[in-house]
């Protein structure tokens, strides 16, 4: 039986889904840049000598018969008078035993050699080190560099309560590089088979190069409490890991948490209503006069959400379009979708919804990339290269946004309801949801609604997007 997970930081809210019908559900996915630095730290280890096979002998001898003399220790071995001057030069010149009267004894620093509960002598000598770490600059925890994309550096950075490296840092990492020793003396000395302890550290450490080092982040929710964020950091590092890092983990659960916002503020009943204007026979059991029944389409959609088949044109979407089950549906849609389609598409479009850090992650430009393969597979006579990403995006993008898409296009004024992400491969197929709030009027925002290949649904998507195409500007 595996050991069960740590529990994950959740925010309390207002349950929607009875105790017999809750679920864990994935909600968000996140790629958050954590700060780092390169130091260079002095110390010294005690790393574990070689004993001679005659040396252990005699000293495990003198230590069971203290006084032992020499011929009687040369006869229990059998050794002539040249040999047991030989082994007696061994054990006395290091300062390990001591001959008196004849008579043989360990010294201090020979019966320091049998550690408690050990009949053999150990043999330590003391090395110098000076080598260069990387640790973090959150919970001063080990992290190596490795190359970042265009992508990645432009992500969102997790602030650091030290961004000069200095101070504090400083100042802890003798001690966090102590409790680290043995992964970080491990690494640093791979392929030596020797025992390392710490023997010392030198206080003054070296600051040196900064670097960043991409943290995936996925949320989740209970179906009972969707709009309560909960933060997990597994897909970066192990739960054991996590609790040496403590730090990062409040500060992800701080940013994850100024991701909350109100449904006014994002207009979700006018992004509610765009779900019923363009697959009004997908959702007609959830839409009343009021429009849609969100909170009965979730828990509708929760328990439901499964794969496109050819009499299943358009299924229920839970949680951001690139969670990676949801990258696989919408693969699976795409594909069903090409089947039918009349001509290759030359444009992917992808409407940004206004909610804060969409997109930052590398998932969604490895959705899209996923997307163009698949269409140029599909239709020889594209290359993938043919097929564009254009993104439709109210007010300034971010620069892992510009970065993420071939083309984005700008407006400052609004086209489409805040709360509404829109993706749409012309003449294939369509996605949309809405992000808002859910069951409550403030906290995170759940993204939610479906994605078709029913050609009736994907035109409407196509004429409600094209509507508002030429108002967005390079």
């Amino acid at each position: 039986m595996g050991t069960p997970s740590r529990p994950l930081l959740r925010l309390k809210g207002h349950e929607i889904v009875p105790a017999d019908e809750d679920r864990r559900v994935a909600i968000d996915v996140f790629d958050l840049l954590l700060p780092c630095r390169n130091y260079e730290v002095k110390y010294k280890v005690a790393a574990l000598g070689q004993v001679s096979p005659t040396l252990e002998f005699l000293l495990r001898l003198v230590k069971a018969t203290p006084g032992i003399s020499d011929a009687d220790a040369g006869a229990f071995f059998g050794y002539s008078v040249s040999e047991m001057a030989y082994v007696l030069e061994e054990a006395t010149g290091p300062g390990y035993v001591e001959r008196r009267a004849g008579r043989l004894w360990l010294t201090v620093s020979g019966d320091s050699l049998f550690r408690e509960g050990e009949k053999e002598p150990t043999i330590y000598t003391v090395e110098s080190r000076r080598r260069t770490f990387g640790f973090d600059l959150m919970s001063i925890a080990p992290q190596g560099k490795r190359g970042i994309d265009p992508v990645e550096s432009a992500l969102p950075e997790l602030p650091s309560e030290d961004p000069a490296g200095t101070g504090r840092v400083a100042e802890r990492l003798p001690g966090r590089f102590k409790h680290f020793f043995r992964e970080l003396a491990d690494r640093a000395d791979r392929g030596k088979l020797e025992r390392r302890d710490i023997y010392s550290i030198d206080p003054a450490v070296s600051a040196g190069e900064r670097f960043q080092v991409p943290v995936r982040v996925l949320t989740y929710a209970q179906a009972s409490n969707p709009s309560a964020a909960e933060i997990d950091l597994s897909s970066w590092r192990p739960d054991h890991e996590i609790a040496d890092r403590r730090e990062i983990e409040r500060a992800v659960a701080l940013l994850v948490k100024d991701q909350q916002t109100s449904v006014n503020q994002l207009d979700a009943a006018s992004a509610y209503q765009v779900l019923i204007d363009l697959a009004p026979d997908f959702l007609k059991e959830f839409t009343t006069r009021a429009g849609l029944s969100e909170v009965r389409y979730w828990r509708e959609a929760v328990s439901r959400a499964g794969e496109p088949r050819t009499d299943r044109k358009t299924i229920p979407i839970v949680g951001s379009l690139l969670l990676q089950e949801n990258i696989e549906r919408i693969s699976a849609v795409l594909e069903y979708g090409m089947r039918d389609a009349a001509e290759p598409p030359s444009r992917i479009y992808a409407v940004a919804p206004q909610t804060r850090r969409w997109g930052a992650t590398t998932q969604q430009r490895d959705m899209l990339t996923l997307l163009q393969e698949k269409l140029a597979r599909a239709f020889p006579s594209v290359d993938r290269g043919d097929t564009k990403s254009t993104c439709l995006y109210a007010g300034k993008p971010a620069a892992y946004t510009t970065r993420t898409f071939d083309e984005v296009l700008t407006s400052h004024v609004e086209h489409f309801p805040k709360a509404l992400e829109i993706l749409l491969i012309p003449g294939v197929a369509v996605a949309a949801l809405a992000h808002a709030p859910l069951g409550a009027s403030n906290g995170n925002p759940v993204p939610l609604g479906w994605a078709s290949f029913d050609p009736e649904v994907v035109e409407r998507g196509n004429t409600y997007l094209m509507d508002r195409l030429e108002r967005y500007a390079a």
